[in-house]
C-alpha cells in the first residue's frame, strides 16, 4: 500500500533538482561520447604503455 505525503515546496525543489541533474547528466554523456568518437582507438598503444610501465 502506498502512502502519499504532500511535500509542498520541498517536493517541488526535489523534482526540480532531479530534473536538472538528469539534464546535466545527459549533457556530460553526450560530450564524453563525442570525445570518444574523435580519439581514434589504438590498442597497440595501451600494450606499449603497459610494457613501458612494467620495465620501470
Amino acid at each position: 500500500m502506498e502512502f502519499y505525503v504532500p511535500l509542498g515546496v520541498r517536493g517541488f525543489l526535489l523534482r526540480l533538482g532531479t530534473f536538472v541533474i538528469g539534464i546535466l547528466g545527459g549533457v556530460v554523456y553526450r560530450q564524453a561520447a563525442r570525445r570518444r568518437e574523435l580519439i581514434p582507438s589504438n590498442p597497440s598503444l595501451s600494450v606499449a604503455l603497459a610494457e613501458i610501465l612494467a620495465t620501470e
